[in-house]
């Protein structure tokens, strides 16, 4: 049998199965949105959102149930916690495992707040740290201005930015984007100046809503996917220019060593 025959064979048997294929952002749109599903569970696990015997989605608790609908993601969550570790990677799965993921999640998150990955801190505050472990079980954040710590909120109330984070959507809008600074990027600004980082990020997913990336259930896995594409190519970009500056730098200093009078 010739590979001609082969794939012939194949081809109509695919036909045959599949009548009607997906097209290429059906795949593209499926494939973000299973990437930001599995996210979701495990942020909402790591955060301990949710336990280890709430995979199954009749489990979950309404905190992640309620994302889950809103964002049209439940029928692409991984059913099982090998389907779940398939997308994440091997320090992840190793976070997953670990009897400290609590603990890692909060560490993540003062991280991130701090280096601007969810945007400038607005307000009174101007970074955050872990608050020091007290009577209360529940991991706090302390906003902090100065040396003065000006505000509380529990760390398990991020975790939907973070699965966001992790999975690589587009977190941030601009001031045009939002249309003003008085719009809901100044709403957001508001919430966080009078009540904390916890809400205003609850208000910041009531906001959502066709301006934020993740606002419109239309598109989401795409824009997810695209925005995964170009963070690797900015990536690459970085490291073509390190590369350029590197022979630049390899080509003067071999250029001083030739030149008897340099030095």
């Amino acid at each position: 049998m010739t590979a001609e025959v082969s794939l012939a064979e194949l081809r109509a048997d695919a036909a045959r199965r599949a009548p009607h294929p997906a097209g290429l952002d059906e795949v593209i749109e499926d494939t973000g949105r299973q990437r930001l599903a599995a996210y979701y569970l495990y942020s909402a696990l790591i955060a301990a959102v949710m336990a280890d015997d709430d995979l199954a989605t009749g489990r979950w608790p309404p905190s992640l149930a309620g994302p889950m609908r809103r964002l049209k993601l439940a029928r692409f969550a991984p059913r099982t916690w090998r389907g779940l570790d398939a997308r994440l990677t091997p320090a992840e799965r190793a976070t997953r495992r670990g009897p400290d993921r609590q603990l890692a999640f909060a560490r993540l998150l003062v991280d991130l707040i701090n280096q601007g990955a969810f945007g400038p801190l607005c307000g009174e505050a101007d970074r955050v740290r872990l608050a020091r472990p007290g009577q209360a079980r529940e991991l706090s954040l302390e906003l902090i201005k100065g040396r003065r710590v000006v505000r509380t909120c529990p760390v398990r109330d991020h975790w939907e930015l973070v699965a966001q984070h992790l999975a690589g959507a587009p977190l941030r809008i601009s001031v045009a984007e939002a249309g003003s600074a008085q719009g809901p990027e100044g709403m957001l600004g508001r919430s966080l100046k009078e009540h904390g980082i916890a809400e205003a990020v609850s208000l910041g997913t009531t906001l959502a809503v066709g301006i934020h990336p993740l606002g419109a259930a239309a598109g989401l896995g795409t824009r997810l996917v695209r925005a995964r594409l170009r963070a690797g190519q900015d990536q690459a970009d970085a490291l073509s220019r390190l590369g350029r500056d590197l022979s630049a730098l390899r080509a003067q200093a071999d250029a001083e060593l030739a030149d008897p009078r340099a030095g």
